[in-house]
């Protein structure tokens, strides 16, 4: 969309604004988690236990990892290009995972904006193309984790009140229900966002109205609602997949099989919880919403904080190594210099 130089300059200056607050509140919150979990766990406890984590469990964890990133790269690639004639499978691994490290690394989400520079540069493909099924990835992870939360809540016996639960359950049930919603049917989203537009003239409603018109966009453009819904199936197994780390976690410290959907509960909820703004790899939301959702299902503190501790690491450090080996293994043509000669060009 064409603008003018002062008001795409005062945009941008707008947005790195906006982007730098985003970031200091993050470090803030993420602060200000990390030491309520440090204040209230006996850490001496966390690392004892930490010490003895039993190692088979992890490799099995990040074996499992490792394939829910592949099949998650093989997901962006239809999602970018269903056909496979455009953007082959193997070239489009590697930026894929090293997009997830250099988020996870430096500030900013930078990670994604890598991403969409990336296959743009790479593969010929429209910005906006490559932005738009980012955002129908997002949206197919939020309904996948809402469903594993809500399953999770579900078969679980929890310590809450059951009139807590219900509520919670209800919550889930409406927003798996609208981002169902926004999934299939992107021309009642557009209708929608256009009797909000006319029924509310004001900026912040135009705007929200023109986010979900490029998202309805993005939805029509992956293809017919069974396809969709085959893409959801896919992602709640991702999710599921995923959960194993923190399985993993839980057995290499001691944690009983048996006992398998506390951790389901605790990733289900933590990973929710990295919505919120924390440090850069969602330190700081990760484990507190985490020890949370142990606390919730009856496990003591020590042994929450431990399993969260050592499944973040597992979830993070993987995609961290990748992208700094990645980066350099490609200094040559190091991708965030493209970017930057870009900008400047």
């Amino acid at each position: 969309m064409d603008r003018a130089a002062a008001g795409a300059g005062g945009d941008a200056g707008s947005k790195k604004g906006g982007g730098q607050l985003r970031f200091w509140l993050g470090a803030l919150v993420g602060a200000v988690f990390l030491g309520l979990l440090w204040t209230s766990v006996d850490m001496a406890a966390v690392g004892a236990l930490l010490a003895r984590a039993s190692w088979p469990p992890l490799v099995l964890a990040l074996l499992a990892y490792g394939l829910d990133f592949l099949l998650r790269a093989w997901r962006f690639r239809v999602l970018l290009d269903p056909g496979g004639r455009q953007v082959p499978f193997g070239p489009s691994v590697a930026p894929f995972v090293a997009s997830f490290g250099i988020s996870d690394i430096l500030p900013f989400r930078l990670g994604d904006v890598f991403r969409v520079y990336w296959f743009h540069r790479s593969f010929s493909l429209p910005m906006g193309h490559v932005l738009g099924a980012m955002v129908v990835e997002r949206v197919l992870d939020l309904v996948s984790i809402l469903m594993v939360a809500g399953l999770a809540l579900l078969l679980v016996d929890t310590a809450l009140p059951a009139e807590i639960v219900a509520q919670f359950r209800l919550v889930l049930l409406v927003a798996v229900g609208a981002s169902l919603l926004v999934l299939l049917s992107p021309g009642a989203i557009e209708a929608v966002a256009g009797w909000a537009e006319r029924t509310f003239p004001v900026s912040l409603v135009a705007r929200i109205a023109q986010t979900a018109r490029s998202v309805a966009g993005a939805v029509r453009g992956t293809g017919d609602p069974r396809r969709i819904l085959g893409m959801v199936l896919l992602s709640f197994a991702l999710w599921l997949l995923e959960s194993l780390v923190m399985l993993g976690a839980w057995v290499s410290l001691g944690g009983e099989v048996g006992g398998a959907l506390k951790p389901l509960v605790a990733f289900a909820f933590s990973t929710l919880g990295t919505l919120v703004p924390a440090l850069p790899g969602h330190f700081g939301s990760y484990e507190f919403f985490g020890m949370l959702s142990y606390r919730a299902v009856g496990v003591d503190a020590e042994q929450a904080t431990a399993t969260i501790l050592l499944a973040h690491l597992l979830l993070w450090l993987p995609t961290a190594l990748f992208a700094l080996g990645w980066l350099v293994s490609m200094r040559r043509e190091s991708p965030l210099l493209v970017m930057k000669a870009g900008q400047a060009g």
